[in-house]
């Protein structure tokens, strides 16, 4: 993953469009690194899923949508669920998930689920759909791996299964 090097102010980044999009962290926008064939079908799975557990709730699932974490950085997550709709999200997320790419580093998902936990977002799951693995990190909670094989966020309702949305 590579920066641009040059910084700009977070009122040009938020008024420019990127292809594909890109993070924003102090002045500096990052490129994110492009998920390949898993990655893309972990993300389906569970936009879908968690869609269809929170339609009758009000609350909408996004996917890829730039979240202003602080006045500083935009994190894009891969999906995330949200009570209302913004066009860049400012409220903190119920959940956000990161899905791992193989060429992802945790120091770079680390600094995410730091920067969503700050922002005030309860519950970040991690899939690595490649290991077959998957982590659960709650505000105020030590990470967990997930063992049982499911991913929860009791507090919401909401719950998957790794059986259901991995290859």
């Amino acid at each position: 993953m590579a920066t641009v090097p040059n910084s700009v102010t977070i009122d040009e980044y938020l008024a420019t469009s990127y292809s594909p999009d890109r993070e924003y962290v102090d002045g500096t926008i990052l490129e994110r690194n492009m998920g390949k064939g898993r990655h893309a079908f972990v993300q389906l799975q569970v936009g879908i899923r968690l869609t269809e557990q929170t339609r009758s709730l009000s609350r909408v699932v996004t996917v890829e949508h730039r979240t202003r974490v602080s006045p500083e950085r935009v994190r894009i997550p891969d999906v995330c669920v949200v009570e209302q709709l913004e066009e860049v999200t400012t409220q903190p997320p119920l959940l956000c998930v990161e899905i791992l790419s193989p060429d992802d580093h945790w120091k770079r998902v680390l600094a995410a689920i730091s920067d969503y936990h700050l922002m005030g977002v309860p519950y970040v799951w991690v899939v690595d759909p490649y290991s077959i693995r998957a982590w659960t990190f709650e505000l105020d909670q030590p990470p967990r791996e997930v063992l049982d094989g499911k991913l929860t966020a009791p507090a919401f309702g909401l719950e998957l299964t790794l059986t259901d949305i991995l290859p």
